[in-house]
């Protein structure tokens, strides 16, 4: 009934959207460990696989209750629908005071209409920001900024609660069709909240409303999180919200509100307790932060919140000291494979454990290991908690020489205390030059020859390279289960001592 004609007038899909860029961050991607570690995956929510064939753009068309305008930014959802039968919403924004136009995410949708992933970019699960708009022409974002779409106007209908939330109503919003309400309401953070479980900044949000004037029902049909930009960063709409009705009741005071726009005469507008203008530069919250990790640069602070037992760490450092300390400050390189390319690097901490980070364009995954084998810590990017390493049964000593054979038997624990058991073998075998495997690397290294099962996993069996000079595993060959074993090469590596 409120459709608008307005939103007819956006640039039709086929013109403004390559198949290719739109289902690029929505393919499934194999994830495997660089190096196979005691400990595997345990947080990894989904099974992973390469997406065959990327799927036609078929159609799609703008949805009119996503379309809102705040001050010189238009947002809006385009509506989706491929050759293969999946069906996507990619929220959209333009700023028509600059002329660029943005990407800001999009959701997967299943048979029932409700998100089972998100995609921000390539940032899987978890908000990026938003990314420049390669298909949208000049033209295109003159169409969008010449709508007549109005300007969000707030209207404050309350003053501001102890945590410092101000509820709005939009002005420009309120509309009535006969018995039929249309109205936007908006709820004001005094600072930069981090909501989950994307971890989406958060400085407005906005809940639209159809609310019928005679039979005194309605419901919420759309709900949207806001940057201090004017972005939508987080939203529900469609199905979604339809799923999430007991979030959006309709109170006694929001009856009583919607009475009073229903109410209103024709072009004359609502007024409370006075116009509203956000504060800018709003400090970040510091109750509601991010809650999951910030990685970037192999930052250690998340795994530092979660210490060893004091019966690991003592085995732990028994094993490295003092054969086994790395002879590095930090080391770098891409693992390229038949499964990928992912950037990896290793950080020495001055205890002698091994900081890993590994990037795999859609997340990230950090690693405390002993020699960038046996992994003592394990978290992700997409994840709220980390698992540990807590129990360990190893005849591994150093300096590796040839001949050598060990194992591992070991249980790790994770934030919401399953245990996972995982059982390591290998077998020193030849000797080689490390520049051999790159340039960057001296001296001498030990091949490895491992197996490793790990409860619920693929089993594998991996060949590394222990370089001697650096103290340090770095992968040759990898295989899953009954699959060929293929090579692993090193890119752009570099070397920090």
């Amino acid at each position: 009934m409120f459709k608008s004609s307005q939103t007819n007038n956006f640039p039709p899909v086929a013109d403004t959207f390559s198949p290719q860029s739109i289902y690029e961050g929505t393919c499934m991607y194999f994830f495997r460990p660089a190096v196979r570690p005691l400990i595997f995956l345990s947080l990894v929510p989904l099974a992973f696989s390469q997406a065959a064939e990327k799927p036609a753009l078929t159609g799609g068309g703008t949805n009119p209750l996503s379309v809102v305008k705040i001050h010189d930014r238009v947002n809006y959802m385009v509506s989706l629908n491929f050759n293969n039968g999946t069906t996507a919403q990619q929220w959209r924004s333009v700023d028509c005071k600059q002329g660029k136009a943005e990407l800001l995410y999009m959701d997967i949708l299943n048979g029932q209409g409700y998100t089972t992933m998100r995609s921000y970019g390539k940032s899987y699960m978890r908000y990026a920001p938003a990314q420049i708009d390669k298909q949208m022409t000049p033209e295109d974002i003159r169409t969008v900024c010449q709508l007549p779409i109005k300007e969000a106007q707030w209207e404050k209908l309350s003053a501001t609660s102890e945590v410092g939330i101000t509820n709005l109503v939009d002005v420009n919003s309120i509309q009535r069709t006969g018995d039929m309400l249309s109205v936007r309401m908006g709820y004001d953070m005094a600072e930069i909240n981090w909501e989950p479980p994307y971890d989406a900044p958060l400085v407005l949000k906005i809940e639209h409303y159809i609310y019928n004037c005679k039979t005194h029902q309605g419901n919420a049909v759309a709900a949207m999180n806001l940057d201090g930009e004017g972005r939508v960063t987080d939203s529900l709409i469609t199905a979604d919200i339809v799923r999430r009705a007991s979030s959006f009741e309709i109170t006694p005071e929001m009856t009583q509100r919607f009475g009073q726009f229903c109410d209103l005469p024709a072009g004359k507008k609502f007024k409370a307790e006075g116009h509203f203008v956000p504060a800018t530069n709003k400090r970040a919250s510091a109750l509601m932060g991010p809650s999951m990790p910030d990685l970037s640069n192999n930052n250690s602070q998340w795994l530092n919140k979660y210490p060893l037992s004091a019966a690991i760490e003592h085995q732990a450092q028994s094993m490295i000291k003092p054969w086994a300390l790395p002879r590095f400050k930090q080391v770098r390189y891409t693992e390229v494979s038949t499964t990928g390319k992912v950037n990896v690097q290793l950080d020495a901490q001055p205890d002698g454990y091994v900081r890993k980070l590994e990037d795999y364009g859609i997340w990230t995954v950090q690693r405390l290991t002993l020699a960038n084998q046996l992994q003592l810590k394990f978290t992700m990017s997409i994840s709220s908690g980390a698992s540990l390493l807590n129990k360990l049964q190893t005849d591994l000593r150093f300096p590796l020489v040839k001949g050598q054979r060990y194992q591992a038997h070991s249980e790790s624990i994770d934030a919401d205390k399953k245990v996972t058991a995982s059982a390591l073998r290998c077998d020193v075998t030849t000797e080689g030059d490390a520049n051999t495997i790159s340039p960057a690397f001296g001296g001498k290294y030990l091949l490895v020859e491992c197996s490793a099962t790990d409860e619920g996993q693929v089993s594998s069996n991996d060949k590394l390279a222990w370089l001697q000079d650096l103290n340090v595993f770095v992968p040759i060959t990898m295989q899953l289960g009954d699959k060929p074993e293929t090579p692993v090469k090193l890119e752009n590596v570099s070397v920090i001592r």
